[in-house]
């Protein structure tokens, strides 16, 4: 059915329009509750957003993640510094099995120095195969990485590839080294590169995974997904600036969006705004929850309406939210 609203949601609905569209790269700010983190450290906030930082040796560097996604990396020192924030899942499941993935960021660079190699973009880990993948968009040094990153007896230039409208370069090697299973572990390595810097955009995580599985690079159980900064010198504790990522968000987005989901139609008059409710077809759906300003609070993945409004009021009690599933967005009122 379709129902006339008045204006007093029509200002909400035409944010819900713009809210993902949001440039980001000229208004981003950090905002929220945050954790200020001076050792190794694993975490997560209430709404399910992980982080961590690793300095190896354990000193070199701090960080500041805040709960809407966003976080900031300061490097006194360090010999190899990894700063990131994003998805947790340390799950059963695989990428295909968990859904689109995808990460929006922003990174304002200052007084670096030291700085012999540097991965900035997206980072991660499978089990089944152990794998320590990156789809490196940035550096904190003067170039990319090259062919170095290739490394151990599978080291492999894939080639050059377009990968989510741009060029990337795709690696494949493996080492004995630290991992998520505990020190001196063997793993793979997985790289994507792109061929020019960008300081912000959004990264399609999925398609990078759908490439390397083409080209025989096998994933496994998703561990993580996080946007990384990370910088280092083999030579010593040498690395030094800052990193700060003023807007960051790692999501999973259905690739066919549901049938239930209607974006509202904003009239020309600005006065009414019609929207279209559909009951929720069968089968899960995840759905990104963000408040009326457009700030991501959390996600569900639930069978219905009805479970996603509860599980809302659940958390949040009350009030107007905006609901993101695929690529289509609308409002729910909570009272």
């Amino acid at each position: 059915m379709k129902a006339i609203l008045k204006y007093g949601l029509v200002a909400m609905c035409a944010l819900a329009a713009n809210a993902f569209a949001q440039d980001f790269c000229n208004t981003a700010a950090h905002s929220g509750s945050k954790v200020e983190v001076s050792t190794n450290n694993v975490g997560s906030f209430s709404n399910g957003i992980g982080y961590e930082l690793w300095n190896e040796g354990g000193n070199g560097g701090s960080a500041t993640f805040y709960d809407d996604g966003s976080f900031n990396c300061q490097m006194t020192g360090a010999k190899d510094y990894l700063c990131r924030a994003g998805l947790s899942f340390n799950s059963d499941k695989t990428h295909t099995e968990l859904g689109h993935m995808k990460a929006d960021f922003k990174l304002v660079k200052n007084n670096l120095s030291g700085i012999q190699y540097s991965y900035i973009g997206i980072y991660g880990w499978t089990r089944e195969p152990l794998v320590e993948w990156y789809i490196v968009d940035n550096t904190g040094s003067d170039y990319m990485p090259g062919d170095w990153v290739a490394q151990g007896s599978s080291a492999k230039k894939h080639g050059v590839y377009d990968i989510d409208g741009a060029k990337y370069t795709v690696y494949e090697g493996d080492r004995t080294s630290y991992s998520i299973d505990g020190d001196n572990k063997y793993f793979k390595q997985y790289f994507s590169v792109r061929t020019s810097k960008r300081d912000c955009g959004t990264i399609d995580i999925t398609a990078h995974f759908k490439k390397w599985e083409e080209l025989g690079m096998k994933m496994g159980k998703m561990h993580e997904a996080k946007i990384l900064g990370e910088a280092g010198n083999s030579e010593g504790a040498k690395a030094k600036g800052e990193y700060d990522f003023p807007y960051a968000k790692v999501y999973i987005e259905s690739d066919t969006p549901s049938s239930s989901s209607v974006a509202p139609e904003v009239s020309s008059s600005s006065t009414t705004v019609i929207q279209e409710v559909r009951p929720m077809t069968t089968g899960s759906s995840m759905s990104l929850v963000f408040d009326a300003q457009g700030k991501f609070l959390t996600s569900f993945e639930t069978e219905n309406d009805v479970d996603l409004t509860t599980a809302i009021k659940a958390r949040f009690h009350s009030g107007i939210f905006l609901v993101k599933q695929g690529g289509n967005v609308r409002s729910i009122s909570v009272k």
